[in-house]
């Protein structure tokens, strides 16, 4: 078996029988050499990845199919993971299996197909929804600069709504957060996405919503520039802070939105922005007022003097206080004991005074009252008697006139009515006299019950504050022979003789040595 090299002038080789290996080497060695580098639009079939890291499909058309691969060192730089169904557009080379004679083409890239036809349709639909004024500035509610909840559409396990609560939490502890999840791609995600976005302005709980998802390929973002999304988002009465995609990744959401976001991370900065702030002024004013304050404390600390100046200063000022000796320390104690001895028994005699005073002036006044009342009584005595002579001899008359007039027998039982209503005037009298005397007796003694009070308390003052009270307190008299209270050392003189009254006793002391002034 040898290799058969093809070229434009070597027809011999096509004169004589060939076999199967050379006629597929010189068909490899003629496709390898015009079909390089070309570029196919196909859908692909039968995806089937090896175990070693290849893949294997099949790409066709409306009527016709070919074998493809797409090696492992290639296929890594591949943006997507195709599948069965994609459209997608290819640059390779074509090449011949000579061991089954059927040729493939070997991928050197993918890409989606189509994506121009897309990008044309978004950029119409732009320009259109554009001329309708839905992407204007002043159309768009503004975002507020503290939202206490902040709405989240996008789907409930990406890694968007990690980084979302991530940093919401970080910048806004203090914030709470509503997630609506909802589909990000495929047929369904634009129905859903427009729904929770107008569930959230039903609601009315969030102050704020973060529409959006992660990175993706042009076809994976159209859900969010589909015509009910776009609409949902111009319709919302809460701002809608568009954070679709990465950076470089665009969609109609983005426009229709009050801001935009390159990131669903950036969009939780710009929701949280004015907290954020916040606290870093916060930060800010604490750091300059802590530095404030070192200075001020710097500054005063220098002003104050030394510790040493001050301690030399304290001995100095100590130095030159003169301090008394103990026994003149002993005078002056001495001196305000007595004269505070001298203070009580002055008010305790006034207080007796006061007493005995009080303790008559109640004596005479109940002494006047008792008067009163037996003059009172005496007087309501004389009343009722005077009364009842007037009745009696009223009584006589009448039994007289009617014994002159008629000269008949008198009627004892009209006199003896007469006579047992004197005597019932005279009960009734005789009983009131007896109950005004027995109020007036115990006003009397409940005026005694008082004056005898206010006695026994003045007494009872006056015993704590006498001399003896004080003298059972440890304190003592001195008198002198002629019973005059010693009250200062000039009153005596050296070999004199006084008393020492005590609680109990009395002591005879002679005044001996010099007086301590």
């Amino acid at each position: 078996m040898h290799t058969v090299s093809y070229t434009s002038s070597d027809n011999a080789l096509l004169d004589k029988p060939l076999t199967i290996s050379e006629i597929n080497q010189l068909l490899k060695a003629f496709i390898r050499e015009r079909f390089c580098n070309i570029c196919l639009v196909g859908e692909i079939s039968s995806f089937r990845p090896s175990a070693n890291g290849h893949w294997y499909f099949t790409l066709k058309d409306e009527k016709s199919q070919i074998s493809a691969v797409m090696f492992r060192g290639v296929n890594a730089l591949c943006p997507f993971t195709p599948c069965d169904g994609d459209l997608v557009e290819v640059t390779g080379n074509l090449d011949v299996y000579e061991v089954r004679g059927t040729y493939q083409i070997i991928i050197q890239s993918m890409k989606h197909a189509g994506l121009g036809a897309i990008l044309a349709q978004l950029q119409k639909k732009k320009e259109y929804y554009q001329s309708l004024g839905w992407f204007d500035p002043e159309a768009k509610p503004a975002i507020p600069t503290y939202p206490k909840n902040i709405g989240v559409v996008t789907a409930s396990t990406g890694a968007a709504l990690r980084d979302i609560l991530d940093t919401t939490r970080r910048r806004a502890p203090s914030v709470d957060i509503t997630v609506y999840p909802v589909l990000v791609q495929g047929d369904e995600a634009s129905a859903m996405i427009a729904s929770a976005i107008r569930q959230a302005n039903e609601l009315s709980i969030s102050d704020v919503l973060i529409v959006g998802r992660g990175g993706g390929s042009v076809e994976d973002l159209l859900p969010f520039s589909s015509d009910e999304v776009v609409k949902a988002v111009h319709e919302s009465a809460i701002p809608v802070i568009s954070a679709v995609g990465h950076e470089i990744d665009t969609s109609l959401c983005d426009y229709a939105a009050s801001r935009i976001a390159i990131t669903p991370t950036d969009g939780a900065m710009i929701a949280t922005d004015g907290y954020y702030t916040l606290r870093m002024n916060l930060q800010k004013q604490e750091k300059e007022l802590n530095e404030m304050m070192k200075m001020r404390i710097y500054r005063f600390s220098a002003s104050l003097p030394s510790a040493a100046y001050m301690q030399s200063l304290m001995q100095n000022r100590i130095a030159s206080v003169h301090l008394p000796s103990s026994a003149s320390m002993n005078r002056m104690l001495q001196a305000k004991a007595d004269s505070a001895l001298l203070r009580l028994s002055y008010a305790a005699d006034r207080a007796k005074e006061n007493a005995y005073d009080k303790a008559a002036s109640e004596k005479e006044r109940a002494k006047r009252l008792e008067q009163d009342i037996l003059s009172s009584m005496m007087k309501r005595t004389a009343e009722l008697s005077s009364y009842l002579r007037e009745h009696a001899l009223r009584l006589s008359l009448t039994v007289e006139a009617a014994y002159l007039k008629k000269k008949t027998r008198l009627d004892v039982s009209a006199i003896s009515s007469m006579i047992r209503e004197i005597k019932l005037k005279y009960a009734k009298g005789k009983e009131k006299i007896r109950s005004c005397a027995d109020t007036d007796i115990l006003a009397v003694s409940a005026k005694y019950k008082e004056s005898y009070s206010r006695l026994k308390a003045a007494c009872a003052q006056n015993e704590a504050l006498s001399p003896a009270a004080v003298l059972k307190r440890g304190y003592a008299i001195v008198e002198k022979e002629d019973s005059t209270i010693v009250r200062q050392s000039q009153d005596v003189s050296d070999g004199e003789r006084v008393t020492i009254i005590l609680e109990k006793d009395r002591l005879k002391a002679k005044i001996e040595g010099e007086k301590e002034q």
